[in-house]
């Protein structure tokens, strides 16, 4: 009888029990920020809630992109834009679905600054389902930035629709309506087929009826013109840094699996 039980007391000591595992950090963190963005919108203030979208900004989860829509409502300006930032930025898939979202929305147009930076964070993703948003009343636009950010965001969504959607745009704007967007259009189609023809509008049509069967999406801008290559870089990096492609792709680039 002693033996059986010391032998049984020994494989114990041998194979302890499992132990279950402790949170990975990154989900421990979302935790936290969870916990975060509830207190924060809980609260009358402003403040507590910008903190918390900055503060998980970089978390890539379901929930938390959750977060940042609803900030995209917000009563105080200041989220909202910290809202469309921590989205632009974002590498979930629900965080264009968001922006697309808000975009459709006639509430959204109320601030013409803010929805011309909600363009840009769209045109971000790179995403062929924001053609529609970026195309969408284009000249009826009354604000040249927010124009300049459909154009531009074309120019990042990389595939012959979007080239089609430009040059489609350019054919139905005269010449007079075009001229103060022809750099803008010339980016935005440089970006796409690592071509330039410049500023004139006809030479880029007749560039595209001669080509079009034939013309190839570039899977990433040309550096070169580096006066093309910098204005791209510059109007796509994330606040704070210095330029760079890499760090205007970065998140909300091409999409990370869109894990829930």
């Amino acid at each position: 009888m002693i033996l059986p039980i010391v032998l049984a007391i020994s494989a114990l000591v041998t194979n302890p029990a499992p132990q279950a595992k402790p949170p990975s950090p990154d989900a421990a963190r979302i935790k936290t920020a969870l916990v975060e963005l509830k207190e924060a919108f809980a609260k009358p203030d402003a403040g507590p809630r910008i903190r918390a979208i900055e503060g998980a900004a970089d978390i890539s989860d379901a929930d938390v992109v959750r977060y940042f829509g609803r900030g995209l409502d917000d009563k105080d300006v200041s989220v909202q834009k910290a809202s469309i930032e921590a989205l632009r930025f974002s590498a979930h898939a629900k965080a264009l679905d968001e922006l697309l979202a808000r975009a459709k929305m006639k509430a959204a147009k109320d601030d013409l600054p803010l929805y011309a930076a909600l363009i840009r964070a769209i045109g971000q993703h790179e995403d062929p389902r924001a053609i529609e948003v970026l195309t969408d009343n284009l000249w009826s636009a009354p604000d040249a930035q927010v124009v300049q950010a459909k154009i531009l965001g074309l120019g990042r969504v990389r595939t012959k629709e979007s080239l089609k959607a430009l040059t489609d745009l350019m054919e139905v704007a005269g010449p007079y309506k075009m001229q103060p967007f022809m750099k803008d259009f010339r980016l935005a189609l440089w970006s796409l087929t690592g071509i330039d023809q410049g500023e004139s509008r006809d030479l880029w049509l007749r560039w595209h009826r001669e080509n079009k069967s034939a013309v190839k999406i570039q899977a990433q801008p040309a550096t070169e013109p580096r006066e093309l290559s910098r204005r791209w870089e510059q109007y796509w990096a994330k606040p704070g840094a210095e330029g760079g492609t890499e760090k205007g792709r970065g998140r909300g680039g091409r999409r990370e699996g869109g894990e829930e």
